[in-house]
C-alpha cells in the first residue's frame, strides 16, 4: 500500500563527509604504495575514516528503511467502516513505480511514445472516456480529477441478496482530493439541505438519497446513513485501516497497484443458501469452505499487465472424509514436450490427487455413494485416477485445421505403459465384435502409436443403450491416436498432432518459445495450474482467414493496437497459507 500523497514525506539524509578529504583519498593516476606518500599512521587514519564512513552509511540506510520503509495505510481508508463486505481501491494518480511502468507499457502503442507527455495523454484518454460515459455533461480534468488526487475507495457494507435487492447495499466513496473541492459541485443545479455531523457540514440531496461531506483532503459520498457510519469509523478509529484481515490481504498482495478489490469471506458465505439448491448432494460441504478474505490487485509492468489474486487459507472442515495431501509443485514436465507453435495450453499438477479428494468428498454423501461404487469394479478411485500426476491439454493448428492433445503424466514409465496396454486390450475386444472400429499401429520417431478410427458411432453405442441419451448421430468418422513415451501418455485428435508432439526436439518446444518464456518471467514459479494463450500467434492465424479487404482494414485500424499483444498467461498455486493466482498479459518488446 503506498503512502497517502497528501501527507508530506521527508527523505532520509545519509551522513556525509566533506568533499575535500574524499578527493585526497581517490587518486586519478597510477596508485603509488601508501608508505611512499604518507607515514604509516596517516594511512591507518585514512582507513579508519573510510571504515567509519561505510559504517555510518550502513547504519543510515538500515535506519531509513526501518523508519520510512513501513508503508502506512492511506487516510481515505480510515473512513471505510471496518466491517465492509467489499472494498475497491482505484489509483488514477499512478502511485509509486506505476507511473514509470505505465509509461513504458503504453509506449508500445500509438500516441504514447513521448514519455514527457504521458500525464497529458492520460488526461486526454480519461477525458474522452468521461465525456462518453456522461454524454458530454462532465469533464475529467475540471470535474473529476480534483476528486481523485490520491487513493479512492469504494466500499459496500452489504453484498447483494437476490431475494431482496438487485445490487450491493449501503455504499460509500472515500476519495482523496486536491483540497479545493466542495459538495456543491456534486449536487450542481440541485436543491440541497445541510446538517452538522461530527462537526462537519453533511450536504444532502433534496430527495435525501445521497449525501456528501468534505473533511480536509478527504471527501465522502454515498447514502447518508453510510456516510455517517464512515465518519463514525474515522472518529472511533474503527476504519478498514485497522482491519487485521484487510492488512493481511494487502500485505499478501504486495507492491504498488493501479487498483485493488478486497472481499470479506464471511459476507460471501452469508449469501450461499443452505442447502445450496444446486441439486447435487454433497456440494454444500465443498462450497462452504470459503476463506476469511479474498483480494485482487492490478499493476502495470514495463512489458505487460499483471493481475494478482490472493486468498487466506480456507477453514478446515470439522468433519468429513480424509483428504490426501497435494504433491509439491515442480517445473513443468509437459511444456518441454509440446510444439512451440502451440496456441493454447492447460496444465494441472497433482490432478490425480485432486480428483481422488473430490470423489472422496462426494462419496461421503449417502445419496452419491451408490453411484460412485461403480469405481470399485475397476479398483476404486485410486486405480482409476491415482496413477496420474499431472494433466495437460494442448490446442494447436496444422494445415489451418485445429487439433488437440491430452497428456497424462504418470508416476513412472511403467504406469504409462500399462495404461496403453489396457487401452489396446479394450479396443481389441470392441473391434472383434465388428462394431465399426478400425485400429492401425504405426511408429513415429521411434515411438509406437495406435490410431483408432470409429467409422460408425451409432453402431458402437446402439440407441437405448444409455438411458436419456437418445439416438447417437452416425456422422463420422472420428479418429484419435494414443501412445506412451517415457512416463507420459499422449492422446491426440488425429495423427498430425501426435506427429508434431513426438517430433518436438529440444529448442523447439513451447518451453523454448520466446512468447511463452516472456510471459513466464512475469508468472508464478512452479504453478499448480497454468493456462497459456499465444495471443500474437492467434492473431496471425485469424489474419490468414481474412479477405484482402478485411486484412487491409485490420492493418489500418486495428493492427497498431492489437499487434503489440504477445501472450496471455493465467496461473494459480496454493499452500497452507492460501491461494495465489496471477494473470499476465504481455506485449512484445519494441
Amino acid at each position: 500500500m503506498t503512502d497517502d500523497p497528501t501527507i508530506p514525506i521527508e527523505t532520509p539524509v545519509e551522513p556525509t563527509m566533506s568533499a575535500e578529504p574524499m578527493v585526497q583519498t581517490v587518486p586519478t593516476g597510477p596508485v603509488e604504495p601508501a608508505v611512499a606518500t604518507s607515514p604509516a599512521g596517516g594511512s591507518r587514519t585514512r582507513w579508519a575514516v573510510a571504515l567509519a564512513i561505510v559504517a555510518l552509511a550502513i547504519v543510515g540506510t538500515v535506519g531509513a528503511a526501518l523508519l520510512f520503509g513501513q508503508q502506512s495505510a492511506p487516510s481515505a481508508l480510515q473512513y471505510v467502516p471496518g466491517n465492509a463486505a467489499v472494498v475497491a481501491e482505484i489509483r488514477l494518480d499512478l502511485p509509486g513505480d506505476q507511473m514509470q511502468h505505465m509509461g513504458n507499457l503504453l509506449a508500445h502503442f500509438p500516441g504514447f511514445a513521448d514519455q514527457s507527455t504521458l500525464a497529458a495523454k492520460l488526461d486526454e484518454a480519461l477525458g474522452k472516456f468521461v465525456q462518453s460515459a456522461s454524454d458530454g455533461k462532465a469533464d475529467y480534468v475540471t470535474d473529476l480529477k480534483p476528486w481523485v488526487n490520491g487513493p479512492l475507495f469504494v466500499a459496500a457494507l452489504d453484498l447483494a441478496d437476490s431475494s431482496t435487492s438487485d445490487g450491493p447495499q449501503r455504499m460509500v466513496i472515500s476519495a482523496t482530493t486536491n483540497g479545493a473541492v466542495d459538495c456543491a459541485t456534486v449536487f450542481k443545479d440541485q436543491a440541497m439541505t445541510h446538517e452538522t455531523y461530527k462537526g462537519l457540514d453533511l450536504v444532502l440531496a433534496a430527495d435525501g438519497a445521497t449525501g456528501c461531506v468534505v473533511d480536509g483532503h478527504q471527501a465522502l459520498f454515498g447514502d447518508p446513513a453510510t456516510v455517517r457510519l464512515a465518519l463514525d469509523a474515522k472518529a472511533a478509529g474503527t476504519g478498514m485501516d485497522k482491519s487485521a484481515n484487510y492488512q493481511a490481504a494487502r500485505s499478501a498482495l504486495g507492491g504498488d497497484r493501479l487498483a485493488t478489490v478486497y472481499v470479506d469471506g464471511l459476507s460471501i458465505a452469508g449469501l450461499i443458501p443452505k442447502p445450496s439448491g444446486l441439486g447435487v448432494p454433497g456440494v454444500d460441504g465443498l462450497i462452504g469452505q470459503i476463506p476469511p478474505w479474498l483480494m485482487a490487485g492490478a499493476r502495470a509492468e514495463d512489458d505487460g499487465f499483471v493481475l494478482d489474486f490472493v486468498t487466506a487459507a480456507a477453514p478446515t472442515a470439522a468433519t468429513g472424509p480424509s483428504i490426501a495431501a497435494m504433491p509439491a509443485t515442480h517445473a513443468s514436465v509437459i511444456a518441454p514436450l509440446i510444439p512451440g507453435d502451440t496456441l493454447a495450453y492447460l496444465e494441472v499438477q497433482g490432478a490425480g490427487v485432486s480428483l481422488q479428494n473430490l470423489l472422496a468428498q462426494l462419496g461421503s454423501n449417502p445419496d452419491l455413494a451408490t453411484a460412485l461404487q461403480m469405481l470399485d469394479g475397476i479398483g476404486g478411485a485410486g486405480e482409476a485416477v491415482g496413477w496420474i500426476d499431472d494433466v495437460g491439454i494442448v490446442i494447436s493448428v496444422h494445415d489451418q485445421a485445429p487439433d488437440g492433445a491430452l497428456l497424462l503424466v504418470a508416476a513412472d514409465e511403467a504406469a504409462a505403459t500399462s495404461r496403453v496396454a489396457s487401452l489396446k486390450t479394450v479396443l481389441a475386444l470392441l473391434g472383434s465384435g465388428g462394431s465399426g472400429i478400425e485400429v492401425a499401429n504405426t511408429t513415429v520417431n521411434g515411438v509406437a502409436v495406435t490410431t483408432v478410427t470409429i467409422t460408425d458411432v451409432g453402431a458402437l453405442v446402439p440407441p437405448g443403450t444409455v438411458p436419456g441419451l437418445g439416438d447417437i448421430p452416425t456422422a463420422g468418422p472420428i479418429s484419435f491416436s494414443f501412445a506412451a513415451h517415457g512416463k507420459v501418455l499422449f492422446v491426440t485428435l488425429g495423427e498430425n498432432a501426435m506427429s508434431a508432439i513426438l517430433n518436438t526436439a529440444a529448442g523447439s518446444s513451447l518451453a523454448d518459445n520466446p512468447a511463452f518464456k516472456h510471459a513466464a518471467t512475469r508468472g508464478l514459479t512452479n504453478a499448480r495450474t497454468t493456462i497459456y494463450l499465444g495471443v500474437g500467434a492467434t492473431v496471425e492465424l485469424a489474419k490468414s482467414f481474412m479477405t484482402a479487404e478485411q486484412l487491409a482494414t485490420y492493418q489500418s485500424d486495428a493492427a497498431p493496437y492489437l499487434d503489440p499483444f504477445e501472450a496471455f498467461l493465467l496461473q494459480a498455486t496454493n499452500d497452507a497459507t492460501g491461494i495465489q493466482s496471477r494473470m499476465v498479459i504481455t506485449v512484445s518488446k519494441p
